[in-house]
């Protein structure tokens, strides 16, 4: 009487299992890299893109670090997430008042992925009651942070020949806390949400 061996059937399978493994491996392997090459060269091989698809804003290089703003408050900008900041005076005049605006579309209008993106106002000086009234009315989300102005903007400064205005201006930041991306007041809305898109598209981070 023949009976089968079951140790010749696991030893017959075997190959299949590892079969099945690298399959695995492979797909994992195509669906992840695209996204980490992707991400390497939009931050630091920018001029390896072709023009027709660089990124709208300034890449700070070397980006600053979270701790380059120097909070006067001990509590750090919450990570994990894009953070959007915004510098701002004490007061808000009107261009002020548009940038904050534009940045709560820009957040509402990625749907889905609003809560992957967060927005931070840094006061170069104690918010008046005026901007503290417009912040509590319109914008209930935005953190407030204190920063120390004047060496974060020479820092900035020493990265960008042209003149940087830091009342015009919004910086991206990394969920790594890398500020390593620089919005003019002419793209701040809707070529600055083509970026954040994009780098939502293909990170796997935040």
């Amino acid at each position: 009487m023949n009976t089968e061996n079951p140790d010749n059937h696991s030893t017959d399978s075997s190959p299949e299992r590892n079969s099945n493994r690298r399959k695995l491996v492979g797909l994992f392997g195509i669906a992840i890299v695209p996204m980490m090459i992707a991400y390497a060269m939009f931050f630091y091989f920018p001029e390896l893109i072709p023009v027709s698809t660089t990124n709208e804003g300034e890449l700070i290089q070397p980006p600053l670090a979270a701790s380059d703003l120097e909070l006067v408050d001990a509590t750090p900008v919450p990570a994990g997430v894009w953070t959007l900041l915004i510098p701002v005076a004490g007061h808000c005049d009107e261009g002020c008042v548009q940038r904050l605006y534009l940045s709560r579309q820009i957040v509402v209008g990625l749907g889905k992925d609003a809560d992957r993106v967060q927005r931070v106002a840094l006061h170069s000086a104690p918010a008046d009651p005026m901007l503290t009234s417009l912040i509590a009315a319109e914008h209930p989300d935005l953190l407030s942070y204190d920063y120390a102005a004047d060496s974060f903007n020479a820092a900035l400064a020493k990265r960008f020949p042209a003149a940087v205005n830091d009342d015009q201006i919004i910086l991206l930041m990394d969920p790594n806390g890398n500020i390593m991306m620089l919005y003019r007041a002419e793209k701040i809305g809707m070529p600055l949400r083509k970026d954040i898109r994009h780098l939502l598209k293909i990170s796997n981070i935040g």
